[in-house]
Order: C-alpha cells, then structure tokens, then sequence
C-alpha cells in the first residue's frame, strides 16, 4: 500500500490501461465500501451504547447494482446536498492516477473524506451517515472515462439521482 503526501492509502488490485482522467471529466465507478460502526441510528444499542452492525455497501449489489458517476472536483458543497457526481477529496486523488479498468483499494483519511464534521446520509455519496473523523475503507473500480473540455457544462446535464445513462 502506498501512502501519498495527503494521507491518502492506495493499494492496487487490478492494473487499469489507458489514459488517466483528468479534473472535470467523468468516471463512472463500482465500489465496495465498508462503513463500520456508527452510520446508522437504526443499528444502535443503547442498553450496551455501541452500534450492532457494521455496514457494507456495494454498487456490485441490488438495489443499486450500477456504477455511479464521479465528476473529478465537484464536491458536494458544505452543508448542501449531495447532487449526482459529486466526489470527495480522496476519490478525487485516487482517480487521478488510476485509468480505465484499474482497481484499488483506498484508505482515505477523513480529512479527505467527510472531516470532524462527518456527513449526513443526504450529503455522502454513498447515502448513508458517516461519523465524524471517519476514515473510509473502499475498493474502487474505473468502468468508464467521459473527457469533458467545460466542467460546468457537464454540471448542468446530470441525469437524476441513481439514473444510469
């Protein structure tokens, strides 16, 4: 595993082929990300005040059985809501160096992901809460490279919340 300037962990599992994507294009992405304790209320026991489940999430699995979109830089904005395409800093990082059908698995600091403020389960890509200080454990996928020349024209022909073109 390597350990970048930011604190990002990379380890990779497959070796992609092709050009790396750059800040503004698309990427479509499966990942397999294990949340851990503390990302939902509903799996908390207060009689022993710890959380009962840790929780895996996976574009590889019904209902969501579909790579999402990851436009490289566009974070979803402090307090607002996560829109489609939407990133994390970590992600970001780690896209940059991989290329299309690369598979690595990332530990990413939460500096870099949802920080000491965490995330809500309407401000995370993966729709759950995550905690604060939260590192995240995830594998990811490069399925597909969409170059876009104007990021912000990109913004604007998002398609709806779990569509998949």
């Amino acid at each position: 595993m390597i350990t970048k300037e930011s604190g990002l962990k990379i380890e990779t599992i497959t070796e992609g082929r092709g050009e790396h994507p750059n800040i503004g294009d698309t990427v479509m992405i499966h990942y397999i990300l294990y949340l851990g304790d503390g990302v939902s209320s509903s799996n908390y026991d207060y009689g022993d005040h710890s959380y009962i489940d840790e929780l895996v999430d996976s574009t590889y699995e019904e209902p969501f059985a579909h790579p999402i979109k990851i436009i490289i830089g566009s974070e979803t904005p402090k307090d607002g809501l996560y829109t489609e395409g939407n990133s994390i800093k970590g992600i970001d990082e780690a896209l940059l160096e991989m290329k299309l059908g690369s598979k690595s698995r990332l530990l990413i600091p939460s500096e870099l992901a949802y920080g000491v403020e965490g995330g809500s389960s309407f401000h995370t890509f993966h729709g759950y809460r995550t905690p604060p200080n939260r590192r995240l454990d995830m594998i990811i996928e490069v399925i597909e490279i969409k170059e876009t020349k104007d990021p912000a024209t990109q913004r604007n022909e998002r398609t709806p919340l779990g569509a998949y073109p």
